[in-house]
């Protein structure tokens, strides 16, 4: 008999959504959740790895005690997983409006591609959760990440309200990935969003350098495999900060003999830093519990031939 997937599970190799979103990729860009049994599929494997990601997200957004937002839309809303997400963190109260190209109960219908929705006002919260990557899919590479970026600069222009927030997510693949990147690159020389999360850097995206790099981030689901998953947050006003070099996790500890790696990314770019085991001290200690997506303030880290150096007399402090 076999095995029934846990939720959150990747979908199985072989089954028509995994072929069509992740192996081929042949669904791309079509009504594809129009079918029920692939809609069935969607709502069991990809749905659950949605949810938990924006719930990493929204939790890092909007902690406890924050302002939570009045009115919340989601584009793209497919089987409702970024509703379920939203009404976990905010409750019920919240008002959310479901736009899709696909008529379902209670969600308007646009094809977001070309239109907007009509009559639905202005929202303190979008989520576009694998809907970006899915527009314009039979452009260029180069034609696909502006018109992308055109596209989320006029959802921000007709739908955000002031000081409002939009988060975009997408699969961690890597090209998923690195064409959310370009969007990104894209957004800065368009528009006057700001770029809020995961990026603490406003310059060109450094992952976008070599071929082979992209950036995503994980979540934990308690009795599932991890969720990867790659995001962008924007909001159309300027945050205030620190004044702290903070930077965001971007890749996994690379522990070997002697050293612990990774890789950061913060106002000065994308960093490798390196802890050598001897100098390990009280103030860095926390360098070594730090794991994607983590957002730490570093300061004093020395630069080196291999990377920034965190010396005895670093200071790392991992930012909740």
């Amino acid at each position: 008999m076999a095995r029934r997937r846990r939720p959150g599970e990747p979908p199985a190799r072989g089954s028509a959504i995994h072929d069509g979103l992740v192996g081929a990729r042949a669904l791309i860009g079509t009504a594809y959740l129009a079918d029920p049994e692939l809609r069935r599929e969607y709502a069991r494997d990809i749905a659950p790895r949605t949810r938990a990601a924006l719930a990493k997200i929204l939790a890092q957004l909007f902690p406890t005690g924050s302002t939570p937002p009045r009115r919340a839309l989601d584009l793209g809303t497919g089987t409702g997983a970024a509703v379920d997400a939203l009404r976990a963190h905010f409750g019920a109260a919240l008002e959310v409006v479901g736009v899709d190209r696909v008529a379902a109960p209670g969600v308007v219908t646009a094809d977001l591609a070309v239109a907007l929705p009509e009559g639905a006002g202005r929202f303190d919260l979008i989520v576009a959760a694998h809907l970006l990557g899915e527009l314009y899919v039979h452009r260029p590479r180069d034609e696909r990440a502006d018109a992308r970026a055109r596209r989320v600069r006029a959802w921000a222009g007709s739908l955000l309200e002031a000081g409002g927030t939009i988060i975009l997510v997408e699969p961690a693949l890597r090209e998923t990935s690195r064409e959310l990147l370009a969007v990104r690159d894209q957004l800065l020389a368009l528009s006057e969003l700001e770029i809020v999360a995961p990026c603490f850097w406003a310059g060109a995206c450094p992952a976008l350098a070599r071929e082979r790099d992209w950036c995503h981030d994980a979540a934990v689901v308690a009795g599932s495999p991890r969720v990867d998953f790659s995001y962008l947050v924007l909001r159309d006003a300027r945050r205030t900060t620190t004044g702290e070099p903070r930077y965001r996790i971007v890749s996994d500890p690379m522990p070997e003999k002697g050293r612990l790696k990774l890789y950061g990314c913060g106002p000065t770019g994308r960093h490798l830093f390196v802890r050598l085991d001897r100098h390990e001290s009280a103030g860095n200690a926390a360098f070594a519990d730090l794991v994607r997506g983590d957002v730490a303030d570093v300061v004093g880290a020395a630069r080196a031939s291999d990377g920034l150096r965190i010396e005895a007399a670093t200071s790392v402090n991992r930012v909740p």
